[in-house]
């Protein structure tokens, strides 16, 4: 084993623990989580915006047509410092937000859904997340202060999900972390 193998072994497990807590936090506080939403939320989007363009920057991936890392990073930061500056307000934002998320998430395991039955594979999966998430991110929009606190703790149910199922999630871009999160 190389150093450099320590090293990511070292970094995952971070990571791994970092997303193990914050999840179980989520499930057994959602009302406190809430209530700290847009102090938590706006830093962390902050930060992993400001991370992803030093990466993005580092690896020079906005030279390639099709990529986006660089410009979500930067949205994301800028959505972080409005969500944090705008504590009170920003509630409302984040469950909008997270409710559009939902849906698109939920558009893709239709469309998996779809192509697993067009190719005769097992489909069960994600016609269930598919229609979950699109009937959470409907919640959302709908109501999006009122129905908060249901929707962290299942956030910190995809944060545990997240941390035993990814192999190595110190390897990949903060962006796209947060997408698989939230």
């Amino acid at each position: 084993m190389t150093v450099v193998d320590s090293l990511e072994r070292i970094a995952s497990f971070r990571v791994r623990i970092l997303l193990l807590s914050v999840g179980l936090f989520c499930i057994l506080f959602p009302t406190q989580f809430s209530e700290l939403i847009p102090l938590i939320v706006g830093l962390s989007m902050t930060a992993a915006g400001a991370f992803g363009v030093v990466v993005s920057r580092i690896e020079k991936n906005y030279r390639h047509p099709g990529t986006s890392t660089m410009g979500e990073s930067l949205v994301l930061t800028l959505l972080g410092v409005v969500v944090f500056l705008s504590q009170n307000s920003s509630l409302l934002l984040l469950g909008v937000i997270w409710g559009l998320l939902g849906l698109g998430k939920g558009a893709k395991e239709i469309n998996t859904f779809l192509y697993r039955l067009t190719n005769k594979e097992n489909f069960l999966f994600p016609l269930i997340m598919g229609i979950l998430e699109v009937i959470f991110g409907l919640i959302l929009i709908y109501e999006p202060t009122e129905h908060i606190a249901f929707h962290v703790i299942i956030l910190g149910i995809n944060m545990i999900l997240y941390s035993i199922k990814d192999p190595a999630p110190h390897r990949k871009h903060p962006v796209e972390i947060l997408r698989e999160v939230l």
